[in-house]
Formats: structure tokens, sequence, C-alpha cells
């Protein structure tokens, strides 16, 4: 295991590194201290040439400047909470509107646009990066001071896992998740990536991709993916909630997350022979691809561990609120590797 590091930029005149994680199989993997995001994720593919299998930016501008999260932490709360508002204890607080009427991934000042303290560390087989911020009382309109960890592992089996922690002062919601836009395949399109989601279910949401509260079963529609399928295969039905993105930005039920046995997701390429298989603890799961019926096509997919969207204020969902007796604790591992 090797690790790297190096100056990457500055913003509001705070350096900004780049760490480079390696193993020996020849997998390297690049995080930035500003968003923690991913910036570069190559993998040996079928012939043995380093396969970059996520969207990058070449300059931190890029990412500064970029609307979509790309390869980013998200927080303090991924996904949205409908109206921008949710009440506790009593207490109806207003966070940032930054998605319409809604608060989106933590709003205007999100983890994606923190720098982040980093430091090695490192553990047997695996050596990584962790990442600390602290979130003071009331940004973006969020309750409680709440220091979060988050921590890169990159191992000699050929796992990238990602390991979440965070303590509060108060009660509040929290829920992180990683933000990379996957590109497992060289082709423009994901349609031609093999999916396999391990969700009966998904929560339903209104125009505006907020949930409404109801649980849709996949069975019959564009959303099962319980078999490894083709993601064209399932993208030619048609069905009010599809209908409404052209393609996929919903939040997958999980059947059974785990760290062990089956994984939540798994997506592989024909032509790299790149299978990447995704573990967590967490409950849901969004999956998304932007538009697949327009002509434009975002050439990568993002899968997104999370609590569900609007869990605050939809009470027939679990839980997501911490406290100072109840911290945050999540697992995201990727496994790689290549079909023979």
């Amino acid at each position: 295991m090797n690790i790297q590091k190096r100056l990457f930029g500055d913003v509001g005149g705070q350096a900004v590194y780049l760490y480079r994680l390696s193993n020996d199989n020849g997998i390297e993997v690049e995080i930035l201290t500003y968003g923690g995001i991913i910036h570069s994720l190559q993998v040996p593919d079928n012939s043995g040439a380093l396969h970059q299998c996520v969207q990058q930016y070449s300059c931190l501008e890029g990412y500064i400047s970029d609307p979509s999260y790309r390869g980013a932490l998200v927080g303090r709360y991924a996904n949205r909470i409908g109206k921008g508002k949710f009440s506790l204890d009593g207490i109806t607080y207003h966070l940032d509107q930054n998605d319409g009427e809604h608060c989106l991934h933590g709003g205007e000042h999100g983890f994606h646009k923190k720098v982040w303290r980093a430091e090695n560390v490192s553990n047997g087989n695996a050596a990584g990066i962790r990442l600390t911020h602290t979130s003071a009382d009331g940004e973006s309109g969020f309750p409680g001071n709440v220091s979060v960890e988050a921590t890169y592992w990159l191992d000699e089996n050929n796992d990238l896992t990602l390991t979440l922690h965070a303590t509060t002062d108060k009660a509040t919601p929290f829920s992180m998740t990683q933000h990379a836009y996957f590109t497992l395949s060289r082709d423009t399109s994901v349609k031609s990536t093999t999916l396999y989601l391990n969700a009966d279910a998904i929560t339903e949401v209104d125009d505006s991709l907020c949930p409404t509260g109801n649980i849709i079963a996949v069975a019959n529609t564009p959303f099962d993916f319980r078999m490894p399928s083709k993601i064209a295969s399932r993208c030619t039905g048609t069905h009010p909630l599809f209908d409404t993105v052209g393609g996929y930005d919903h939040n997958f039920i999980l059947t059974s997350p785990s760290l062990s046995d089956k994984p939540a997701a798994q997506a592989s390429a024909d032509d790299t022979g790149i299978i990447m298989s995704l573990y967590t603890d967490l409950l849901g799961l969004q999956c998304y691809t932007g538009n697949l019926q327009g002509e434009e096509q975002l050439g990568a997919f993002c899968l997104e561990p999370q609590h569900f969207p609007d869990a605050p204020n939809q009470e027939g969902f679990p839980s997501p609120i911490i406290t100072p007796h109840k911290p945050y604790n999540a697992v995201i591992r990727y496994h790689f590797e290549v079909a023979d």
C-alpha cells in the first residue's frame, strides 16, 4: 500500500490537497480535501490497462463551480428534505431551499463545499485518509454542533471502503453519502452497463422528486433490477415515476443491507470487464442516471447509499435522527474485480 500527497489548489485562502492511495494490484484512488471528493478511481481492465471509473474535473475550479456534487461527500442530509423544513421536539427548523422549494444534499453550505482536515491512517493491509469536519449549530438551518469523520480505505483485496461517523450535541437529522459518477464502461451512455439492485421496492415521489410517503413495488416496472440487467433493457417500459425523470433518480429500499453477504448493488461493463459490487449497512440507495430518453446522455451512473429522502417529515420511514447518545455510523464498500 502506498499513500502520496500533493497540493491541488486553494479555495478562499485554504489549501486543498490531493491524496493518492494505491495497492499492489494496480488500483489507484485520489481523494481531495475539498468536498472529500473522489477525484480519480483507476482500476485495471481486462487488458491490464488502467480505466478511469469516475467522471472528474482536471482542476479544482471545475469542482468549485460544479452544481452536480461530482464525486463529493454530501450532507448534512443526503437527498431532499421537503419544503426545506422539518419539526423536531416541538421546534420547526427552516433549511436552505436550494432545489426549488426543497433542501437538497445539506443546502448551500453542504459538506461538498467544505475543506476537510486530513490525516493518513493504516490498519493491517489497508491504508487510508481520515477526513474530519465540524458543522456548526444552525448551518444551513440544521440544529446541533456535529463532528464528522469520513475515512477512505483501500486494501489489497481491492476494496475501497468509506466509513462514516458523526456525533452531535443536539438531536438532528443526519444522512451522508458518496456521490461518485461511475464510468465502468468506455461507452458514452450507461445503457450498456449491467446493473443489479437488491431492492423489492422504491419510495414514491411527486413531480418535484420529493417522497409522498408511499412505497411502490418494483415488480413489472422499469425499476426491477433484482436480476442483473442491461440498463437499456429496463428503461424501455413506461411508468409515471420513470417518466418524471426519463431515467432513474429514485431511492431503492434495500432488501437486506449487509457488509458481508449479498451486495446491495453490482454494476459491470462488458467492454472493460470491470465489476463493482457495493455493500452497505444503510437502508436506502439512490440510483441516478439522469435522463436516458434525451439525446444528451449523462454517461455515468450514481449509486448513493443513504437514509430515505425526506425521512424527517415521513413518520412511516426509518428515523434518521441522531442524538448525543445515538451517533451516526455507516459503511459504504466498493469491491472491484475483472471478469475472466
